[in-house]
Order: structure tokens, then sequence, then C-alpha cells
């Protein structure tokens, strides 16, 4: 199953991207790092959706991919470079699977699109690196921003060389013709075969020994596939055994005896390819099973091994004291045997004693033979000392071993969740987002009596949230917790108690006391004037942080806990996470969540798809940290 393009897709995809030159870099965004789409509005086409996927996979997408609301720090500082700036050219590097996108703005930007290794993308200008998603140091480059971008060493390039150029390289060759195109020619490993088979050549057969019309006939059939790839592809999906096997420009000769579906470009080929795959991945999940399990076996050896060591210490130290005087007499005369004496007299008087096995006087031990186990002593230590030692040895293993089991267990829980089949699913469903609304921006949710409460989800938003959209009417909700967003209740004043109060907790559970596995907390609410951002003289207010003056009207015992249901807001359907007295009221079916040990992200996409909605969509409205499902109120959970 192909798992990146080739230089022959790189070839094609490039020809494919020329319809972007022309048109205006709107909006990038990032997620999961190493995914990164480029929204591009070209002139008298519309929108195209141009996405990196993977950094192993490039191509135009026919539907706007799920992306995240919030940009990252990555997607933000390429937005504020490259936003509104115009495709000059789209190129391949040579024939290397790099694809360089030229953007001309104010000055000229290269995007380079590295699709080898693990993948890269990297922004330059003026050949000086702006960002990049991954800083690596080679031998030959440096890619980290502020560098001098320098591409990989020059290869071969097929697609430009003369035939007296690739006959040089077929006679300096001392390996086969397959191996001559695939490394030498810069072919790789499946065009070379595809080569091979097209000119009817033996690919065993030393490059060099071939006869001047056999390479002449190689030249021209590799000059017919870069023809075919450059100049009319027939991009295609190969199909073995109703699986996805391969994706290509063009078809193969190679693949003759399978069936091959034909695309009319090849960004829907390898669109559709990704997809079919995604459905398939029991193959691959009984594969991580396979992993996990060598994983486990390796675990449990150690484990065996460490409790083995512990076991026969013991027994050392055990032997030690039963054996008291002889072992006190014979670390005498052992002590005795090296006094005055170089390193190689006292190993030869020491091996002379009864009882010795071994010896390395450089590190004072000698190694005795005591009912039965080999004891490794410290001639310049005491009986005592070296039963306390070995003790001591025997101790520090036992915590080894306590990691050892632990990792047994973490390995035994993930095999049982891989076979539950929790983290991949067999088929994949594309769930539709629901409507979004304002407010979403924030983390909220709707009370008991049906009013809108706002929180922060960082310094910048919390500021926000009071600055732009608290009024008089409205209520102010905080915890004395590091971390805790500002809460505002909107037409807080007309709030019943019951409503205040789960303001409050939905404010302590957004907190750090979640990561604390707090039961309970305190939190306070107050009126929109007694919160300010002028400090008094020789105080300073961080970013958003508020003071707040007066009386503040506290609220204790209250509990760390929040429910996640669907509920119907302004006739649309919604999922809204917030405490539970308000959840229950409003939604037809949720569960209660406190804090836990689960990954929160093994919550989400359990809760996404019991929903059926995208998983993005419930873990930006999940509290912080890791949870427990403390209540099911319906919902079924595939898997529980």
């Amino acid at each position: 199953m192909k798992t990146e393009m080739s230089a022959f897709d790189v070839l094609a995809i490039v020809r494919e991207m020329q319809g972007l030159v022309g048109g205006y870099l709107d909006k990038i965004f990032q997620w999961d790092r190493r995914n990164i789409l480029f929204r591009i509005n070209v002139p008298g086409t519309g929108k195209k959706e141009l996405l990196f996927q993977d950094m192993k996979w490039l191509y135009i997408s026919d539907e706007r991919p799920e992306t995240p609301d919030t940009p990252t720090q990555f997607a933000v500082h390429l937005r504020k470079h490259l936003s509104n700036g115009r495709i000059t050219s789209v190129s391949q590097k040579d024939f290397d699977r790099i694809v360089i996108v030229e953007v001309q703005k104010e000055k000229t930007f290269q995007i380079v699109m590295e699709i080898f290794g693990d993948g890269n993308l990297i922004v330059t200008s003026d050949g000086v690196i702006l960002n990049c998603v991954v800083s690596r140091e080679w031998k030959y480059r440096d890619v980290r921003p502020g560098a001098e971008y320098k591409f990989p060493p020059l290869r071969f390039n097929p697609t430009t060389a003369s035939s007296d150029e690739f006959r040089k390289i077929v006679r300096g060759s001392t390996s086969d013709a397959v191996r001559t195109l695939a490394t030498s020619s810069n072919l790789g490993g499946q065009y070379a075969e595809e080569v091979c088979l097209r000119a009817g050549i033996d690919k065993a057969a030393k490059a060099r020994d071939l006869a001047d019309a056999d390479v002449d006939n190689i030249f021209k059939a590799l000059r017919d596939v870069i023809d075919a790839v450059s100049a009319s592809p027939r991009a295609c999906i190969v199909m073995k055994d109703d699986l996805p096997e391969d994706v290509s420009p063009i078809p193969l000769v190679q693949y003759s005896n399978l069936k091959q579906e034909d695309f009319s470009s090849l960004s829907e080929a390898v669109q559709s390819y990704l997809d079919r795959v995604k459905t398939s991945t029991q193959d691959i999940e009984n594969e991580e099973i396979l992993r996990l399990e060598r994983q486990l076996d390796k675990q449990r050896e150690t484990a065996d091994r460490v409790r083995a060591e512990i076991e026969s210490l013991s027994r050392s130290a055990e032997a030690i004291y039963t054996n008291y005087t002889v072992v006190d007499t014979m670390l005498r005369d052992i002590k005795k045997a090296a006094e005055g004496a170089t390193w190689e007299e006292i190993k030869e008087r020491g091996m002379a004693i009864s009882g010795v096995k071994d010896a390395n006087p450089s590190k004072h031990h000698f190694t005795i033979e005591l009912d039965g186990n080999s004891i490794q002593m410290d001639y310049t230590k005491g009986v005592e000392e070296n039963a306390d030692a070995t003790y001591g040895r025997a101790k520090e293993l036992k915590a080894k071993l306590e990691g050892a089991l632990r990792a047994v267990k973490e390995t035994e829980s993930k095999i049982e969740y891989e076979k539950r089949g929790l983290k991949k699913e067999t088929i994949v469903t594309r769930f539709k987002k629901t409507k979004e609304f304002w407010f979403e921006s924030y983390k909220w949710f709707i009370t008991s009596g049906g009013k809108l409460v706002l929180a922060g989800r960082d310094a910048r938003t919390n500021d926000q949230v009071v600055k732009k959209h608290m009024t008089q009417s409205d209520r102010f909700a905080h915890a004395d917790v590091h971390g805790a967003p500002s809460v505002v209740i909107k037409d807080g004043a007309a709030a019943t108690e019951d409503e205040l109060r789960e303001a409050c907790i939905f404010a302590i559970s957004h907190s750090k006391a979640w990561n604390a596995g707090a039961a309970e907390g305190s939190c306070y609410w107050v009126l929109p004037d007694q919160v300010s951002k002028t400090p008094e003289p020789g105080e300073f207010v961080p970013r958003g942080a508020f003071i707040i003056r007066g009386k503040r009207n506290y609220l204790h015992h209250l509990p760390v806990e929040l429910a996640i249901g669907e509920i119907e807001y302004q006739e649309e359907r919604k999922i809204m996470c917030g405490p539970k007295s308000s959840v229950e009221l409003n939604a037809g079916k949720f569960v209660v969540l406190s804090p836990g040990k689960t990954d929160r992200n093994k919550v989400s996409a359990l809760l996404a798809r019991s929903f059926g909605v995208p998983e993005e969509e419930v873990s930006r409205i999940l509290p912080p940290g890791d949870v427990e499902i403390k209540e099911n109120g319906g919902v079924i959970i595939e898997g529980q």
C-alpha cells in the first residue's frame, strides 16, 4: 500500500497546480501539526483548497476539509506574511520531491514543500527561512528560522538529461539495471521496474553489460513515461483484493493484471485513494496490535529478568549473613593480599583464595561463590556493608521492576483498547458540523433559565469577553484559582441563584482545579462596575486579569464537574458543555464528566461519534484536562 508521493506524482501534481497561478492566498490552516491547507481565490474559477496532508500528500481537494476554528501560531505567522499574496509560479525542484510555490506581495516569498523523509513546509524570502514546521540539522544544511535555505544536494535529473548523459550513468554503474535506474538515475524502485518492463529488459542484468540498443530502449521507455506524466496524465487507483494498493498519474504496466480505476486528475485520484485507505484501516489496526504484542513480550521479558535479579541479590544478601564468619575471613584474606600490591598482583593473590571466582581490583571487587550464589564483594568494606550494598541494589531494582510492570499494564491496556476498536474506526464517517454561532469563539453554555454564559479561552479572550460583551445588566464570575477564566452571565441581573451557581460551577470547572483532580471548589460573582483594569499605584494587571473591588459573593462546595449533551438553540441542533443542571434540563441525552485519568482526546472521539458531529466540535468545548464519564444520561457510547 502506497504511503507517500513519488517524484513522478510531484511532476504531475505540479502540472495541475499551474491552475493556481494568478490566484490569491486567502487563508492558511494547520491542524495536527502535519496538515496544512491553503485556501486560494483564483480569478474566474473561485476558491481552491490546496491540501498538504501529513506532509506526504499534496493535492487540490474538491471539498473543504474540516479546519480548526482557532489558528495555530504557525498558521497565524504564515497568514501575516502570505495572505492576499499573488501566486506567480509553481514548480518542482529539478526532479526531487520538492514543490516551490512563489508568492508576490510587497516582496517575494517561496513556500517550499518537501515531500520526502518526514516531510516539511518551509517559507523563505530572499533565501532566508522565515518559518518551518520542523527544524532540522543535517551535515550539509540547516532548516530553521533565520538560517539560509539550501536545497538538498543535487541529484541526477532524468527529465532534462540527454541520452549521452543517461548512457554515462548506466555505463558507470556497478549494479544491475533496476537498481541503477532506481538510485543512480533517480527514478525510485517502482518506476525503475516500470521502465524495465516497458523496455523489455531483464531488470537483473548488469547495467554496464547492456547492449547499446538496450540502453537506447531504456532511455526511450523512460522518456515515454516522463512525457505521459508531464503532458497527458491519466490518473488511476490500483485495487488489489478490493483494497487500494496504489495511486499513480498514469496506468502502469506492472499493474496490468489488477483493476485500475481512472480519474480526471491526480488530485481527485489521491483524495479518493486516501479516503479508501481510511475506510480499510482494520489491517493497520491488526499491525498495530501485533506491534504492541511484540512490545509487550519484550517488556515482560525485561520484568522477568529484573525480578530474577532481585531474587538473586536477596539470596546473596541472606547468604552473606548466614555465612558471616566465612565471609569475614575471606574479606580479611583478600584485603591482606591487596596490601602494597599492584592490581595484577592483587588479582593473582585473590584468585588463589578458596571460593574466589573472579576479580576486578580497579573497583575493589571480587566475586565469591557462596551457597550456590555468585556474589560480588568489595574487599575494602566489612560484612555488614557488603550485605547492605547487596540489599540496596535489590531495592533499586524493585523500583525499576515497578516501572517495568507499569509499562506492561499500559501496553496491555493499549492492546485491549485497539482490539475494542476505539482508536480507529473501520469505516470513516464524515459528520457535518452543526450551525456555528458568534459566541463559539469563547467557552459558553445556556443556563437552566435560558441565559447565555460566556468564558474566555485564554488571556486574550478573557479580556475580550469583559471589554466587548459585558454590560451593566450582566454579572461577572471568577474562581480564585490560577488559570480560571473570566465568566460573563448575559442578563445576569435577572439571573436566579441557581443560574449564578451554574456560572460559578462553569468557572471553577474550567480552571486548573480540573487538572488537579479537585472534587469541589469555591467561586464568586460580582457586579460589572466592580471589575476593573485600572491598577492601584505600584500594582500591575497582566493580560487577561482584572481587579475586583468591593464585596465578592462567594459560593462554596461547588462540584468540579460538567455535562455534555445535545440541545436545541434557536431551532438549531448544538452540542453543549455546561453544569449538569443546565445540560440535563436542555438536552435530550447527555453524559456527566469529572476529572479523571482517561485521555480527553479519546473521550472526545467517542462522544463525537455518539453525537454524530466532527470531533473538533466536541474537543473545543470539553474541560481542560483528562476526564472520566461519571454518569450517562442516555448516550450510546460505542465500546462501553
